[in-house]
């Protein structure tokens, strides 16, 4: 067959794509075997008979499965991406050519593609029925009910069913903040939670997804050669999958604009209909999103940026922002779990001393000390001069080595001079009770701090 006669048979931007088969059962080389002029006109210079497609466009991991699906298992295939790396949204046709073509472990197919500059509703539409049926039944839940919460709860669970996967789970990311949270999640054994996995979603690994999905519509892994791909792009995140257990999984982004909002996630899902599951994933993204955005889930979620502008920190409102979500387990606190209370001794003085210039100056002080020595913890500012620590998933040895440190550097004569309290818990229940255990210690280490040192009027 003339490859080249093929391609100029169509209207359509068109190529004959070849796909080299190794001995594992995988690919290595996708070159670009020939082309019409259509696909000429639409991505300009550069092209030469024969060439790999990488060298025209920048690798794209679910384009080469689609490739190998289409040249070495000969399935025909269709998808309408948003193609990243090119900022349009492409409307593709894979169609496999007769194995007899196929010689030297060489596998060919024809591929045939539209873009267009936004995404549409038609092309979108145009998936199998059962892709259908599942994403219409995805969009009656996000509606079904006016609590926001209740009707994620209900989809991330449909999802879960839909893929029989481990775990369907979406968390929502701040990437300015340097902060993320579960918003819903839902495991295959109802006896795990999102909780017992929040070890391996540290912020080395899930801020750095939207670097590695940055150009790309989604990521997928179906078995341990996709995995070793990602591992070249991001191996601490790979080293987090494997240690978790995963062995498959779908990561689609929830973008508004060029924003990264979150992800939705399955794992470890039947891997045998991964095509299927890959368009479902993707489209339930897209209506997800616009709910999000039109739920304006960010003030939901104003513990995130809601900061105490003159020390950077978080400040009361967003406090109790983080207790309401643990008390209505939107998003709980990781057992198990420490709380600290620590208030200034000394900032009357100051402030008389110095004015109040000298004040804040202190506080601002104080608030660079905690960061130092709970960098990873929830820090709040949730009065005047009280500050308060929340320690998840915080072993009580550790707990108890932190207030020592911090006891070393601030006792009487420091530059900054703290009065602290603490309390300890491997009971999610007991935030509250925590709390006021911590607080009471506080108070109590004040006292004892003023009745030694007389010469010190406290507040």
């Amino acid at each position: 067959m003339d490859f080249q006669d093929l391609v100029d048979s169509y209207e359509k931007a068109s190529a004959v794509i070849s796909v080299r088969k190794t001995e594992d059962g995988h690919y290595d080389e996708i070159r670009i075997v020939c082309v019409n002029d259509s696909y000429r006109q639409i991505m300009g210079g550069g092209f030469k008979d024969n060439i790999l497609y990488s060298e025209l466009i920048p690798k794209e991991p679910n384009f080469e499965d689609f490739c190998y699906r289409a040249a070495v298992l000969k399935q025909s295939l269709h998808s309408y991406v948003d193609t990243k790396s090119l900022d349009v949204w492409t409307d593709g046709v894979y169609l496999p050519l007769s194995s007899k073509l196929d010689k030297d472990n060489l596998c060919y197919f024809l591929f045939s593609f539209e873009f267009t500059k936004k995404s549409e509703s038609e092309r979108m539409s145009n998936v199998s029925m059962e892709t259908a049926s599942n994403v219409i039944q995805t969009c009656i839940n996000l509606r079904g009910t006016d609590n926001f919460y209740e009707s994620m709860n209900k989809v991330i669970t449909d999802i879960q069913k839909i893929t029989d996967s481990f775990c369907s789970c979406i968390i929502m990311i701040d990437s300015a903040q340097k902060k993320y949270a579960p918003l819903c999640s839902k495991f295959r054994d109802d006896n795990i939670t999102i909780n017992d996995f929040m070890p391996y979603l540290t912020p080395d690994v899930v801020l750095t997804w939207e670097a590695t999905i940055l150009k790309h519509d989604n990521i997928i892994i179906k078995d341990e050669f996709d995995m070793a791909e990602l591992e070249k792009i991001n191996p601490v995140w790979v080293k987090s999958l494997r240690d978790a257990g995963v062995k498959s999984l779908i990561l689609a982004p929830l973008t508004k604009g060029n924003k990264l909002m979150g992800v939705l996630f399955v794992t470890n899902f039947n891997t045998d209909k991964i095509v299927e599951f890959k368009e479902y994933i993707e489209l339930s993204a897209f209506f997800l999103t616009a709910e999000v955005a039109s739920n304006e889930l960010l003030e939901r979620l104003e513990y995130m940026s809601n900061v105490d502008t003159l020390t950077g920190v978080k400040n009361r409102n967003s406090m109790n922002a983080r207790v309401d979500w643990h008390v209505k387990k939107h998003y709980t606190v990781t057992v198990p779990y420490g709380i600290i209370f620590v208030d200034l001794n000394g900032l009357k003085q100051c402030n008389d001393a110095g004015g109040h210039e000298a004040g804040d100056e202190l506080l601002i002080n104080a608030a660079n000390l905690l960061k130092r020595h709970f960098e990873n913890y929830e820090i709040y500012r949730s009065g005047g001069d009280e500050f308060v620590i929340i320690l998840p998933g915080c072993k009580k040895e550790e707990l108890e080595e932190k207030v020592k440190k911090l006891r070393a550097e601030t006792g009487y004569g420091s530059e900054v001079c703290l009065a602290i309290g603490y309390a300890w818990t491997q009971t999610e229940q007991e935030l509250r009770k925590c709390m006021h255990i911590a607080d009471e210690a506080m108070y109590a280490d004040k006292k004892e701090f003023y009745r030694q040192h007389k010469e010190l009027k406290q507040r």
